[in-house]
């Protein structure tokens, strides 16, 4: 999607969740037990995974996305509206709530894809500056800096700490400053059609992932690399 890419590409700005980091098992039944028993809780295996889908199933059904709107806009308001929406999963009680919501947002609980590390270093090696532009209510430096990633990127652009998200076109031209380059020669690789498509009205080239994803399987990034060197 976008504008052809070749020899011009000076620059690539990433997606962080479903891009460059799996989204798809970031609540764990083992890491909830331990969050819950520090919460106080006693919570065995089975309850922890009844959980868990009690969570999934309410926050990403049609009222749960509609209530999410503007949570990445500062950790404030992502920590308030998750809370909240967690806990009328349950419904949970406040430490249950808490339990789940520190796993969510454990930099720890998000795993990188095979090739994201790799294909990060191959540009840095190469010289070629790469930022990542997240909508996200957390800092993820902590998530790249335990894989040794963190070094290879120049600039991370995070939602919540602008107070302004995806689509809008200020947050991808903000990005695009931090790499030193103009938004016609940095190529955004991401997942969402709709936000990550929109960094085209920036003028960005743009290179949209399947949707279809698995941790343990490389994410399609080695792509990356035949259009940006």
């Amino acid at each position: 999607m976008g504008e052809p890419v070749g020899e011009r590409v000076e620059a690539v700005l990433f997606d962080f969740s479903g891009t460059l980091f799996d989204d798809t098992g970031v609540l764990d039944a083992p890491a909830l037990v331990s969050a819950a028993g520090r919460q106080g809780l006693a919570l065995g295996p089975a309850e922890a995974e009844d959980v868990i889908r009690r969570t999934l199933r309410h926050v990403d059904s049609p009222g749960g996305f509609a209530a999410r709107e503007g949570c990445d806009l500062s950790q404030q308001a992502h920590r308030t509206i998750w809370t909240k929406l967690i806990a009328e999963a349950g419904p949970f009680g406040p430490e249950l709530t808490e339990a789940v919501y520190s796993c969510l947002t454990d930099p720890g609980a998000w795993s990188p894809y095979p090739d994201t590390v790799p294909v990060l270093g191959a540009l840095r090696d190469a010289g070629v500056p790469v930022g990542v532009l997240s909508n996200i209510g957390w800092d993820i430096r902590p998530a790249f800096e335990r894989v040794g990633a963190l070094t290879s990127l120049r600039t991370v652009v995070l939602s919540c700490e602008h107070g302004v998200a995806k689509p809008d076109p200020a947050l991808f031209a903000l990005a695009c400053e931090r790499l030193g380059a103009e938004p016609s020669r940095v190529l955004y690789v991401g997942d969402d059609p709709v936000k990550d498509g929109a960094a085209v009205r920036v003028g960005l080239p743009v290179y949209l992932l399947p949707s279809e994803r698995d941790a343990s399987t490389p994410r399609g990034l080695s792509a990356v690399l035949r259009l940006a060197l």
